[in-house]
Formats: C-alpha cells, structure tokens, sequence
C-alpha cells in the first residue's frame, strides 16, 4: 500500500476515534452535572425504576441515595419502609379470627426439627437454645425456684412433657404457637405503659402466670443464662419465618361490639353447668387438673390474680380457640365461653402482691374482674362473679364441683346483683403464699388493710418490677 493510500484511511479512523472519545467526555460531564441536581443519571442503564419520582420523596423516609452497582449509576432507595403485617391474613378476615376453624383445610403447619441442620453452628447458642427448650417444657420442675406454682409454659403453648400436647413446646397449633412471635418484640404493654423486650415478657410470665412470688428466688434475673436460654429458644422458633410478618395467630381474639357480655351479666352459676360438661373431665370438677397432663384452673397451683389469664375476656378468647384441647371452637357461642371463663375466675387463687399497681394511670379494665378498682367502679365490693357464686352457695375453693350444688334457675344470675349481701370483701379470693418462703421480692404482709398491703407489695418488689413489667395484653398466658 501506497503512503497517500494509507493517509486516506487514517483520518476518517482519527475522525471516528476522537468521536467517540468526545462522546464519552459530554456522558460523563452530563451524568456529573445531573447528579449534582438530584435528578438521576443517563446512559445506557438509564433511570431507576424504583427510584422516587421526586427528590422530596427520599427526605421523608430512611430512603439515603446509594451508588448502585452499574457504572456511575445512583440507585435512591425507597422513601418509606413496609411496616409489621399479618401473613396468612386471609384466616383473620373470617369469623374466627384469632384460630379459623377451618385452617388446617387451608395450611399446614410444619413443626420445626431440632438438629444440627437448624441449630446455630456455634456450640454455645446451640447448648442455649436447647436448654430454653427443656425450660419452656417443664418450667415448674426445671425452675422450681423461680416457680410458684405447679405449671409449666407448656400449659399454654402446647408440646414438651406433656402426653396429651403434640409437637415441641411453642409448636402447638391447636395452643398458643411461639413461632413467629419472637418478631413482635420489643412491645408495648398497655398494663406498665411501657415498652418492654423479649425477656422483659417471659419475666412477667413468671412473675403471673408463674406466680414466682411464691417460690423461693421469685422471678429469675433479667440476665441469667435461663433467662438467655428461653429468649434463644424463642429467637430459634423465630427463624425461617417472613420478615416483619406476624403470623395470624400471634393475637387472641376477644369479644367485641354484640358479642362482648357486660361483665355484671356474665353468669358463672350457668358457667359452672357447662364447666362439668366440657373441661370437668380434663381439669377435675375441683379445678385441679390431673398432675402431669392437665394444669390447674385456680386454687394455690394455678395462675395468680394479676396473670392475664384471670382477665375474663382474654380467658374467654383462649377457651374459646383452644378447648378442649385437640377440639377447639367447640364453645361457638361467645355468652356460652364467657360464662365458662367467669365460672373460671370466680375462684380463689393466690395474690400477687403488686397487683394494685397495674394499670397505675387508666385503671385496670372491666375484664379485671380480681381487681379492686374494676370492681368499685362496676358497683361491687368484691369480684362479681365470686358473689355470685356465693349468692348461689357454691364453693369458691378447690371443693369439689358437683350438679346437685347447682341451681335448678340460672336465669337470676344473669342480673347484676350488686345489692345483694354477702360475707366477704376484694380480699375473698386472696390465697397468701408468700409469708413462708423467705422471698424479700414477694414478702406479703399479713395485714387485712388493702393500702398497707399494696405499699409493703411495691416497696418490697419495686427493684424487681422496675426491670421487666409483663402484661398479657397480646398473649393469654403472661
């Protein structure tokens, strides 16, 4: 080839060469000049789709610009986050909405295995998380110092020790599942108007439900390996399950609106004819249960006055989508369970001593039907559906239930009652367990005066209560 041959070929490549390069420079100068303005970049990977329309929309949330892989791109994050919601939200739409009966036709629930491919590759919180579970289990043998009481977790939430509960413990879906619920934490607690952790929760199981005042150490301390076990185990439960997503039967459905009986037309003495027909065969027609397999219902084995389950609402909610176990939704009817639950709470149990301090602003609810304050306001001098239970000459103790004590007429006590007369005061269903034990979080003193009571109650258990607080509000049980 030729030189004048090969001058021709060179300049249109210079030509294009530098084209191109002058190309590449006004990109680059225009992507810089329009990242300084907020808008966005140009080229070929073009806008982001996700991105704000509006540089406004990513000052109102979290939604900080971020340099996205491609080159030169800026990816704007979105301006608001999804919060908390349900899954399986369709099961809640339906007239049940805590548990639908109908479920298990529509999703099955699959209990988690634990083995090595589901515990943590680190010893230490596999060993926690294995502990947690023998807790959750058998609380009342494996903690018998911080337990008051002859129950367990299991009671509430299924599996473990017991025969007559399928599944390991919190995976019972026919109880209260865990699973899910570690997600729902840290929570509010409309009974302490506070926000409160995990292990602030199971505290206040203990301290309830438990009725740790009772038992020798009282309620465990917040940084004790049982306390990191039980939230490790709760964590576990917790895994595998969607982000920010709370599983449909987190909640207990209470009553509402029409369904909700006034609390002074509730009728325990009706309650207890359906108490021998459904629950007598599993927890005694003394409320005792049978050891090992069935808890206690009250008397000095069972919850203490201030657990969420001796609010009559949410014990109704519970009866109502859990009993008998293994049939749950057999009581339809909402005045049949509330009935079922005032006979339940008509009882006598034993004291927490800090009860009076719950609810300190609002006052507790109508549904406290063991509180002082809710039963002033109803009209009563003593808990409604223990006067009526009195008025009707049945036992409020651990004797034992039969149909012959029953009225034939039920009918009366489904009026208020209010005036009616008889021997007894708020402290009627008091069960002391604390003078004996030698617990300084739980010393009750023997006086019969509601406010020496109550001040010796919040001196002695402040330090403890100022570190956990349970409430009951979302689950059953605490």
């Amino acid at each position: 080839m030729s030189q004048g041959e090969s001058n021709v070929l060179l300049k249109p490549a210079l030509l294009l060469v530098g084209t191109v390069i002058a190309a590449v420079v006004v990109v680059f100068a225009l992507n810089g000049v329009l990242a300084y303005l907020g808008i966005g970049a140009v080229g070929p990977a073009g806008p982001q789709a996700d991105a704000p329309a509006t540089p406004q929309a990513n000052a109102s949330g979290s939604g900080e610009s971020a340099v996205a892989a491609g080159e030169g791109g800026v990816q704007k994050l979105p301006g608001t986050w999804p919060g908390e919601k349900w899954y399986s939200e369709d099961l809640r739409e339906q007239e049940f909405d805590y548990k639908d009966p109908t479920a298990g036709e529509e999703v099955q629930f699959q209990p988690k295995q634990m083995n090595n491919s589901t515990l943590p590759d680190n010893e230490h919180r596999a060993e926690l998380i294995r502990y947690g579970r023998d807790l959750f289990a058998n609380t009342s043998n494996e903690m018998p110092e911080n337990v008051g009481n002859d129950l367990s977790c299991a009671n509430c939430h299924g599996g473990g020790d017991l025969p007559t509960t399928t599944g390991m413990v919190g995976q019972d879906i026919d109880m209260i599942p865990l699973v899910g619920t570690a997600a729902g934490y840290p929570e509010w607690t409309g009974r302490t108007q506070r926000m409160r952790d995990m292990r602030q929760r199971i505290m206040g199981c203990f301290l309830r439900s438990m009725n740790a005042p009772g038992a020798e150490e009282g309620v465990p301390e917040y940084d004790s390996r049982e306390m990191q076990a039980m939230e490790s185990y709760m964590v576990w439960l917790n895994k595998g399950t969607p982000s920010q997503r709370t599983p449909y039967w987190r909640h207990i459905e209470k009553p509402e609106g029409d369904e909700k009986v006034p609390v002074s037309e509730v009728n325990p003495v009706r309650g207890a004819e359906l108490y021998l027909e459904n629950c007598a065969s599993c927890h005694g027609a003394d409320g005792q249960g049978i050891e090992g397999q069935y808890p206690p219902l009250w008397g000095e084995g069972s919850y203490n006055d201030g657990a969420g389950m001796g609010r009559m609402y949410t014990s109704a909610g519970f009866i109502r989508e859990a009993m008998p176990y293994g049939a749950g939704h057999t009581f339809s009817n909402w005045e049949d369970v509330q009935d079922v639950a005032g006979f339940m709470n008509a009882h006598k149990r034993p004291h927490l001593p800090r009860q009076p301090k719950d609810w300190a602003a609002a006052g507790a609810p109508d549904e406290g039907i063991y509180y002082n304050r809710t039963q002033q306001r109803l009209g009563y001098d003593m808990n409604p559906m223990t006067k009526k239970l009195m008025l009707a000459g049945m036992p409020i103790d651990d004797t034992e239930v039969t149909e012959e004590m029953i009225p034939e007429d039920t009918s009366r006590y489904d009026q208020p009652l209010r005036n009616e007369s008889v021997d007894g005061s708020w402290q009627t269903t008091w069960i002391r367990t604390y003078e004996d034990v030698g617990n300084e979080t739980a010393t009750n003193q023997s006086a019969t005066n509601e406010t020496a009571t109550n001040q010796s109650a919040i001196t002695a258990q402040g330090a403890v209560t100022s570190a956990m607080e349970g409430d009951g509000d979302s689950r059953a049980a605490g």
